[in-house]
């Protein structure tokens, strides 16, 4: 067991990441201040490297005020980065009287309640009347009807108006010239995936940062790069093929694609309730598992080298197929910043690759670094590296070194996520930490069975109803023992002081676990010693 020792890297961590959730509140209440943050932050870190260089040693106190000023300058750049980049659209009309607008989709389609889906689109232009067209500039969220989105996808049956003659505007500026073809013959899209481009009529919210689109199918206008058409294609054929395999096919496509489009809702209301809503959050455990599946094809051919670097390969063709999310971009830059630091001849600790990756992801992904994905990823991570291990070094030779992995791993990612949780949904699973022990062996399982059954599927179409018959039974095994466990009592505390003893209990528990295995760990160490 090693001991954890402050470093560097975590002073600026811890400095970044305070700094900018502390700018975040404040400036949600009106408190600007980032810039004069940085500018002070950024003086100490220049006056502190002079220092260095005329005295070549630092005291540690002030070198560590130098770090955690370091901290500082990454956290009000990547705050004011975000506040920038949530300003309404720029452009030199009014927004309300905007009628159409061209724009390239940043992100995949999510439900946004019931009767529409969200879509991050970077707008190009936009149209106030025929004959009048302005450049634009800034990010805005589509709000799409559900029913565009949902007659694109396999088994899906949607109705589409007919094309206004709005749509066949001639494109006067330099940024859309490019459309003129498109707009010659126009198409509807088939499907929206990161990287189409579109134009889509309606009307924008009295902030500016929203898009009510109408209920007419928005029109084809190209794709940003032939990766990202390449990509979509993928997607949308291994829906298709999913689809087929019913709720098996739905848990897959979950787990491969991050697209909870077939999932049924009572099996996603099953994993909240137990406390395994991380589980169908593409995380470090889905490229583990493909991971390792990449390593076991690679060690056929005989050279280690070459199946670590297919490892790596898969890893990153899986990121790229599923998209971008907290988690998954967590998960693998701590996989290339592992790889880069033995690359290096080093041997970075887990607990300072995980500081560094929380750096720079709230430095250049300041809109990760506010959503609840990016705080569970994390703290799940950080969970594991400072009170799993405890629990496993405790656990070890008292349960079997499976099971203790496990167990340890559930206690640790549960006890320091516990106030996030409790803060954002105000309740959790008595029994998640079992639930978690139980169903996560399982749908590893499931993944790692999906993963050989899809290639026999396309190399032997004939066998796909049998394999699909197969995964569903897993399926049926996993949802039963989910709302199993989903039945079990909740923890909702109702007022503030439960859920601030609740969360402190959660804490200090952890911190407990790690103090008890550091005595044994000094006491082992003194005995073998004397």
């Amino acid at each position: 067991m090693e001991k954890i020792a402050m470093s560097p890297i975590m002073l600026i961590a811890g400095g970044t990441a305070s700094v900018f959730y502390g700018l975040y509140t404040l400036a949600g209440r009106g408190i600007c201040v980032s810039s004069f943050v940085f500018l002070i932050a950024l003086t100490v870190v220049i006056a502190g490297s002079v220092y260095q260089l005329w005295k070549r040693r630092m005291p540690p106190v002030l070198a560590g005020l130098v770090f955690i000023m370091a901290g500082t300058v990454f956290g009000s750049y990547a705050e004011l980065r975000l506040r920038v980049q949530r300003q309404p659209p720029r452009t030199l009309t009014s927004l309300q009287q905007v009628q159409t607008i061209i724009g390239e989709l940043s992100g995949e389609p999510a439900p946004a309640g019931t009767d529409f889906y969200r879509i991050p689109v970077r707008l190009i232009a936009c149209n106030t009347s025929p004959d009048r067209q302005f450049s634009a500039a800034g990010m805005v969220e589509l709000f799409v009807p559900a029913g565009l989105i949902r007659g694109t996808y396999a088994g899906g049956i949607g109705t589409i108006g007919e094309q206004p003659e709005l749509v066949k505007t001639a494109m006067t500026l330099h940024t859309t010239a490019a459309f003129v073809p498109f707009l010659h013959n126009a198409q509807p899209c088939r499907f929206y995936a990161q990287g189409l481009k579109v134009l889509v009529q309606g009307r924008f919210s009295k902030t500016g940062r929203v898009f009510y689109v109408r209920p007419v199918q928005p029109v084809f206008l190209g794709w940003s790069s032939p990766l990202n058409r390449i990509r979509a294609i993928l997607r949308f054929a291994f829906m298709r093929m999913l689809y087929g395999w019913g709720n098996a096919g739905g848990l897959l496509l979950a787990l491969l694609a991050a697209d909870k489009t077939f999932l049924p809702p009572e099996c996603t209301t099953a994993f909240r309730n137990a406390g395994l809503a991380h589980i169908l959050a593409l995380s470090g455990m889905h490229l583990s598992l493909i991971s390792t599946a990449a390593l076991q094809g690679g060690s056929l051919f005989g050279h280690k080298k070459r199946a670590i670097q297919a490892s790596l390969v898969a890893i990153c063709a899986f990121v790229w197929f599923a998209g971008s999310a907290p988690s998954l971009n967590r998960a693998l830059g701590m996989v290339c910043i592992a790889a880069l630091g033995r690359a290096m001849g080093l041997k970075p600790p887990l607990l300072a690759v995980l500081c560094t990756m929380l750096t720079v992801h709230i430095t250049f992904a300041g809109s990760d670094a506010v959503t609840l994905g990016f705080l569970l990823s994390y703290g799940a991570c950080a969970g594991i590296i400072l009170f799993g291990d405890s629990c496993a070094y405790l656990a070890a030779g008292k349960i079997p070194p499976a099971a203790a992995q496990s167990l340890s791993a559930s206690i640790g990612a549960q006890l320091f996520t516990l106030p996030i949780v409790i803060g954002a949904i105000g309740s959790v699973a008595a029994a998640g930490i079992i639930a978690s022990c139980v169903v996560s062996p399982m749908v590893s399982f499931f993944l790692m069975s999906g993963l050989i059954t899809i290639p026999l599927a396309l190399i032997i179409p004939q066998l796909s109803p049998l394999l699909g018959t197969v995964l569903n039974i897993v399926y049926d095994s996993i949802f039963f023992t989910a709302d199993l466990f989903a039945r079990m009592p909740q923890l909702m505390p109702e007022t503030a002081v439960q859920r601030i003893v609740i969360s402190c209990a959660g804490v200090l528990a952890g911190i407990g676990i790690t103090a008890a295995a550091h005595r044994r760990f000094a006491g082992i160490e003194k005995t073998l010693l004397s």
